[in-house]
């Protein structure tokens, strides 16, 4: 089957869109030799014309072998990386370290070539190359190149001949990072890392990378550690497309991309990718530089392309760090001054070993000191031999145990299988047998991404070396079903009405598409409802704070509720106190409260306090008397006893009958200004008294 050709429409429309972008004079120059232009042609049709060409393997290669030797040592740096993106202060560095110091000079033939074009957000117009460089920037102004074109740039011959390797050396399997990058993204989907305006990482979730156990674990078949593994794992992932930036924060996206195509294919794309990463020092680890400028990526590109000069030859790290060190313009002096005593080849070392070897570009020779040689996969990569023969796979590779772990073993694990793994099973270990568990919250995470139980099932049984347990299969399907119970509505408008004749109404005539309570009802797909056939008495953000929006009748007990003022969290906070009143035709709502109310909503946790802080946020008011005798504790229980009320003429008279000792004590409790509370036995003596006085006591009737 002949290969797949490539679908470079975005890139080619980007083309297009940048072409628009230059004044009419600078267009005509940089395309004249490229394009012939008819009488009157307008200038739209000669930008999709030139636009078109990217994609032209002979026009491209003509304009390739017409550069000069220094731009086509430049644009071949450039493919080899097959990153089309880059800033210019990269190309000229790359330039300088591929022996030709013109500064800037490349990189303006390769944009008047029309094989590199300006890459800003900048939507003006471009009228000269030099004053765009000058408002983008001079060493941070972005650049691009048509992925064709770095197909094209990376056929230019090697400058010698290739060896046939001697010796056998140390290679590995190649999922040391694939497998970090799977589960840096899957322990970053429950919540966004923040990053600053600088889009650098802040101290909590870098410090969560550095100490992630799983991310820091020691690497298959290499001696030392690698520098902030953890970190370089998350900005790899960035850059390899597994999260989309947002304010200030990225986002995990729903499942891996691209690892679909296999070992070889995922390595290749991780490689080109790697080169987007400004962070990663091979020997401090995260390293952000001031200016945005790296010089790792470069430097690891002339690395490499060192040893592709001679692909079946080895070299120590000293071999290579001492030309990259007299040539390199940034590198030196990104070093530390402990580095910088061996010319590098400490630094040298530690890229090989942290990303040139498990990504199997190259294998080590046993020896001292150690030397480093492409394998077959890094001649195709930077030699252009085929690709490797990938082997057979080996399906049965995993074990489910009945504690729910799982047991992975590297020789047939691929890049397939640990994309489809991160969605529902935790990476707990990594190393020669990987270990993942299965749990609830993953498999919850795996249904929302779009897979069913019968995938994840599927999956396992597909894989595993053992019939999947029995109790494992009930756990999974018992997490699937407490899942498929939950609706989640990722936006959706929510409509309350004031009867639940009003939302029937409203269901029948398509206004809405979900009733969620006998009032309420929502427009699943997120439009906003056809507001003009609905009466609308209020707009307001439901996540707002509680507002005060019911009053309290005079009886203490009776709600009203303010449905102007009301939110949707009212409803399910009042009917835990009260119940609803039957509707008075198109009167305001009304609850009310009652011994069995109150006591169901004490039982259930709202105690004095919490009644009063809701009674104050919602009316203003603390908890009515009548609301506070339903509470009130039944011990001390009330007295009933047989007493005569006494009233007075006067304050004054029933003061003095409290002050007099004769009469105070035959008096039980004062009731108010006039009026005392006398006990019957003790009745004819207070009558006495006042008969001594002159009054005479009075029955009344």
């Amino acid at each position: 089957m002949p290969p797949k050709t490539p679908d470079y429409s975005i890139w080619t429309d980007r083309v297009r869109e940048t072409l628009a972008r230059y004044s009419e004079e600078l267009f005509r120059a940089v395309t004249s030799q490229h394009v012939k232009a008819k009488i009157g042609q307008a200038i739209d049709d000669l930008v999709d014309k030139v636009a078109e060409t990217q994609a032209n393997p002979p026009v491209i290669d003509r304009r390739i072998r017409e550069l000069s030797p220094a731009s086509q040592a430049l644009i071949r740096l450039v493919g080899l990386t097959r990153l089309p993106e880059w800033k210019v202060g990269h190309f000229i560095a790359l330039s300088a370290a591929a022996g030709h110091a013109e500064g800037f000079a490349p990189v303006d033939e390769l944009l008047k070539a029309c094989l590199v074009f300006p890459a800003d957000s900048d939507r003006s117009s471009i009228a000269d190359f030099t004053a765009w460089l000058g408002r983008a920037g001079t060493l941070s102004a972005p650049v691009f190149v048509h992925p064709a074109v770095l197909t094209r740039a990376r056929g230019l011959s090697p400058p010698a001949a290739p060896t046939k390797p001697r010796g056998a050396g140390t290679t590995t399997d190649g999922l040391d990072w694939p497998l970090r990058i799977a589960a840096v993204w899957q322990r970053s989907r429950t919540a966004p890392i923040k990053v600053t305006q600088a889009r650098l990482l802040f101290k909590r979730d870098l410090a969560k990378f550095q100490d992630d156990a799983v991310l820091n674990a020691p690497f298959v078949d290499i001696a030392e550690s690698v520098a902030d593994s953890g970190v370089l794992a998350f900005e790899w992932a960035v850059a390899a497309g597994l999260f989309r930036a947002g304010m200030n924060e990225y986002h995990a996206e729903t499942e891996i991309p691209g690892w679909t195509g296999g070992l070889g294919t995922t390595l290749e794309r991780l490689f080109s990718r790697f080169f987007a990463i400004e962070t990663w020092d091979p020997r401090k680890g995260y390293a952000p530089n001031e200016n945005g400028l790296s010089a790792t990526p470069t430097a690891a590109i002339v690395i490499l392309d060192m040893l592709a000069r001679a692909p079946g030859s080895a070299k120590t790290a000293a071999e290579i760090a001492g030309p990259l060190w007299e040539s390199h313009p940034s590198w030196p002096s990104a070093l530390s001054r402990e580095d910088a005593k061996d010319l590098g080849a400490a630094w040298v070392g530690a890229f090989l070993n942290a990303v040139a070897f498990p990504l199997r570009i190259v294998e080590v020779i046993a020896g001292e000191p150690r030397q480093y040689r492409l394998t077959d996969f890094g001649r195709h990569l930077l030699c252009g031999d085929p690709a490797p023969v990938a082997p057979a796979p080996f399906l049965q590779t995993l074990t489910v145990q009945p504690n729910a772990e799982m047991i992975v073993y590297r020789q047939g694990l691929s890049t397939d299988l640990i994309a489809e793994l991160s969605r529902f099973a935790l990476w707990k270990q990594l190393g020669p047998a990987c270990t993942l568990e299965l749990n609830a919250e993953e498999t919850y995470r795996g249904l929302e991404s779009g897979m069913t139980l019968a995938v994840i099932k599927q999956t396992l049984d597909r894989h595993s070396l053992r019939p999947l347990p029995a109790n494992v299969a009930d756990l999974l399907r018992r997490w699937a079903d407490k899942r498929e119970r939950i609706t989640v509505y990722p936006s959706a408008t929510l409509v309350e009405f004031l009867h639940p004749a009003e939302l029937d109404l409203a269901l029948s005539r398509g206004l809405v598409s979900v009733k969620l309570t006998d009032r309420i009802g929502l427009t699943a797909d997120g439009r906003d409802p056809d507001f003009k056939s609905l009466r609308l008495i209020g707009n307001r953000e439901f996540d707002a704070r509680p507002v005060k929006c019911v009053s309290v009748e005079p009886d203490g007990l009776t709600l009203t509720v303010d449905a102007g003022q009301a939110d949707i969290l009212l409803e399910a906070e009042i009917v835990r106190l009260a119940e609803p009143v039957p509707a008075n035709g198109n009167g305001p709502r009304q609850f009310r409260m009652s011994p069995a109310t109150l006591r169901s909503a004490h039982v259930r946790g709202m105690n004095f306090e919490n009644l009063d802080n809701w009674f104050v946020t919602r009316t203003g008011l603390p908890l009515s008397a009548a609301g506070r005798l339903f509470l009130s504790n039944p011990t001390p229980s009330p007295t009933v006893k047989a007493c005569r009320v006494v009233q007075v003429p006067s304050a004054e008279f029933a003061d003095g009958l409290v002050q007099w000792p004769s009469t105070g004590e035959l008096i039980r409790e004062r009731l108010g200004p006039t009026a005392v509370v006398v006990a019957d036995e003790n009745l004819p003596e207070l009558r006495r008294l006042l008969g001594d006085l002159g009054f005479v006591l009075k029955e009344m009737s």
